[in-house]
Parts: structure tokens; C-alpha cells; sequence
């Protein structure tokens, strides 16, 4: 059977010679709806297929691929909550702006499920983070600095209200991540940003646990005014270290994640360890002591 090329108007100031030959492919009757969606995905990955492209008619996609309508709705409606298209009834499909925040946003109830998923993402964080730090103490600019004072004046003043503190507490670790200057990292930082939503939405409704990020963002901005790359990394260290600690279980309840019923103890100076609930038998000799 003949593959179809039909011709999708580019959006405007894009070259038209980019996005007007997407080739739908008749794909194999095996596998529907997930093959059409990865054709769709691949003309995107191409960019046969740009930002804003309107796609054609379900009947003439259906005749393109060779395949039902049903089967192209089901591909669509998969895509639609990805974030990559936009069904707008009565007007047609189109791909989605692709933004990475937009794309990952659904991703939020995975990381409120999945501890590990959780944990991972407290890794990712201290990589991108730590290094915006490094990297924005030596080449943010005054007006920059000035910005991020106005946003640790305005964290000060919402205090008593979560949900905006949770807004400025984002918008100023993008704001550092913006004084690095690396376009690679904003971008790592706009994913992370989205997920992050979840951490901070377990710890940011308790006041003691806003009134020491406000405290260790005065310490990030006091490094990056001093201009001390060092300072600045172990100023944002320190605070992912609290953020991690916020997100452990309450002290004497049994941690899930870890193993053998293992419960979680905070000392007086803000650090926790783990204890066994019970005798572990890898360590206990025959007499029950351990060794």
C-alpha cells in the first residue's frame, strides 16, 4: 500500500520546506493505536511535525495509516495526556507548544507514589542545583543579586501563607539558576521545578520548615553576593539537606523504604539515623549479642 504525504501549512516564520512533508506511514494492524502514536512521536522527533502544526482530520489520518478511526482517537487521546497535542473539538489537533515543563507535569502523581522516584529526583536536585549555585556566584549581576533580595523579602513577608511561599520559594531557585547563564541547566531546571511540586507540598505546610528555607536562602544569597562559589555550594547543599530531612518519616514511625522495619531517629541538632526495629540476624551472634 502507498504511503500518503500530505501537506501541513507551517506555522508562521517557520520554513515551510521543514514541516510540510510529514510522512503518515501505514503501520501494522498488531500493534494500533501505540504504533500511530510513535509515528506521530517520530515526525515530531523530525520535525515533520513542528510546534503549533495543526495535524489532519481524524478520517484522513484513519486513511493515511490505514487503520480505523477508533484506533487513531485512542493514539490521540494518548498523546493529548502526554501534553504533545491539543484536541480542541470542533477545531481540529494540534502539537502542543512542547514545552519540558508542560511535558512533564503529569509526572507529579509518580513522584507522590514512587519513594524511590522521590529520592531520585532529591539526587537530581543537588547535582543541577549545586552547580547553579557554583556557576551564579561568579557571574550574577547586581541587578540579578537585587532581584533575589526582593524574593527573600517577599518569602519573609508570606511566611504564614504555604501556598504563596511555595511560589517564591521556586521562582527564586530559578532566579539562581538564571544568574549561572547555562541554557542546558535552566532546562534541567524547568523539569525539576514541575516535580519538585510534591516535596514541597509535604514539607512546605508545617511553618518551622518554611522559617528554615527562609534561613538558608538568606545563606545562599549572602554567599552569592559574596561571590564565594564554595560558599554558595555548600549554602545549597545544606538546604537539600533540610528538604531531605523534611521528607522522612516522623521520628519512632517505621520507614517503609528501608529495610527490616528500620525506624528514623532526629537528634537535637536536626540530623536522623536509622535504627533496627528488632534484632538484625545478619549482625547477631548465637548468644543475641550483635557483632
Amino acid at each position: 500500500m502507498l504511503q500518503r504525504e500530505p501537506r501541513i501549512a507551517a506555522p508562521t516564520g517557520v520554513d515551510a520546506g521543514v514541516a510540510s512533508e510529514p510522512r503518515f506511514t501505514v503501520v501494522s494492524r498488531s500493534t494500533l493505536p501505540a504504533e500511530v502514536a510513535n509515528r506521530l512521536l517520530a515526525l515530531i522527533r523530525d520535525q515533520r511535525l513542528l510546534p503549533g502544526s495543526k495535524l489532519p482530520a481524524e478520517r484522513s489520518l484513519a486513511g493515511m495509516m490505514d487503520v480505523s478511526r477508533p484506533v487513531v482517537r485512542e493514539a490521540l487521546r494518548a498523546l493529548s495526556l502526554m501534553r504533545v497535542v491539543d484536541i480542541r473539538h470542533g477545531d481540529g489537533t494540534y502539537v502542543t507548544s512542547l514545552e519540558p515543563r508542560q511535558l512533564v507535569a503529569h509526572l507529579d502523581f509518580v513522584f507522590a507514589k514512587d519513594t524511590v522516584a522521590l529520592a531520585q529526583l532529591l539526587e537530581a536536585r543537588r547535582v543541577v542545583e549545586s552547580g547553579n549555585a557554583r556557576l551564579a556566584a561568579s557571574r550574577i549581576t547586581e541587578s540579578e543579586l537585587s532581584g533575589l533580595d526582593g524574593l527573600v523579602d517577599s518569602l519573609a513577608s508570606s511566611i504564614d501563607d504555604p501556598d504563596r511561599f511555595s511560589e517564591l520559594d521556586i521562582a527564586l531557585h530559578e532566579a539562581v539558576c538564571a544568574a549561572a547563564g547555562n541554557f542546558l541547566l535552566s532546562q534541567f531546571m524547568t523539569i525539576i521545578s514541575t516535580l519538585g511540586k510534591v516535596s514541597r507540598e509535604r514539607t512546605g505546610g508545617l511553618r518551622e520548615v518554611r522559617e528554615a528555607a527562609l534561613l538558608d536562602h538568606r545563606r545562599i544569597l549572602d554567599a552569592l553576593r559574596a561571590r564565594d562559589p564554595d560558599a554558595a555550594e555548600r549554602a545549597m547543599q545544606r538546604h537539600l539537606d533540610h528538604v531531605e530531612q523534611g521528607l522522612r518519616p516522623a521520628p519512632g514511625l517505621v520507614d517503609s523504604t528501608r529495610p527490616n522495619g528500620t525506624t528514623v531517629a532526629t537528634g537535637p541538632d536536626g540530623t536522623t539515623a536509622a535504627t533496627a526495629a528488632g534484632p538484625d540476624p545478619r549482625t547477631t551472634g548465637p548468644d543475641g549479642t550483635a557483632g
